[in-house]
């Protein structure tokens, strides 16, 4: 059976525990379009915020281009919602996901660093991901 569908199955599940562990293991498989647009959805779940966090950890925590794509996307669209209060949450749960990121570059010189990540996106075939990008680098630089 493919893995990769049995996340994505996983990931429609009425059960909040289900979703976030489909999106923590859905994250080794970012970088395609299907996989992407589920990632994006879990991380903009509306009934839990548990497969928000858990999704955005296992993203930040792969750290490279593909898996920081969604997230930038999800940033951009909880960010740029202020007149909603779920989304609101969600863009606070996001930002804090990124603070996990700023500690695993201080950690582990191997990573290629989660600024530096962000600063690729910049130039994205997708609107929202360039947005998201942009906006997380302006977050991060005012928090620095």
């Amino acid at each position: 059976m493919d893995p990769a569908g049995t996340l994505l199955r996983l990931a429609k599940s009425d059960d909040f525990s289900e979703r976030a562990r489909a999106g923590t293991e859905l994250s080794q498989f970012a970088g395609s379009d299907t996989v992407d647009q589920v990632l994006l959805e879990l991380l903009l779940d509306d009934s839990n915020t548990s497969p928000v966090q858990d999704t955005a950890e296992a993203l930040i925590k792969r750290g490279d281009r593909a898996a920081l794509r969604p997230f930038a996307a999800a940033w951009h669209r909880a960010d740029s919602s202020r007149d909603n209060t779920h989304l609101t949450e969600i863009a606070d749960h996001l930002y804090g996901a990124t603070s996990y990121g700023l500690w695993l570059d201080s950690t582990d010189p191997q990573r290629t660093g989660l600024q530096a990540v962000l600063a690729t996106l910049l130039d994205d075939h997708d609107e929202a991901v360039r947005r998201g990008a942009d906006s997380l680098l302006s977050a991060l630089a005012g928090a620095l």
